[in-house]
């Protein structure tokens, strides 16, 4: 499980990011606190090592 923190300006931003990541998100929650120029949101990410081909890649 990873967890991305997404920072936006517009709902719009939002919505096109967790399109992006649709076939890889197992859940998202937006921060209650929205203070500031950017809104945050986090997503939870489930990674299938079998399905990514088992082995890690280190750029």
């Amino acid at each position: 499980m990873v967890k991305i923190k997404i920072s936006y300006e517009t709902p719009d931003e939002l919505e096109e990011v967790l399109r992006l990541l649709h076939p890889v998100t197992s859940s998202y929650k937006v921060a209650k606190c929205q203070n500031g120029a950017y809104k945050r949101a986090y997503v939870e990410v489930a990674i299938n090592r079998q399905q990514n081909g088992g082995e890690v890649q280190k750029y």
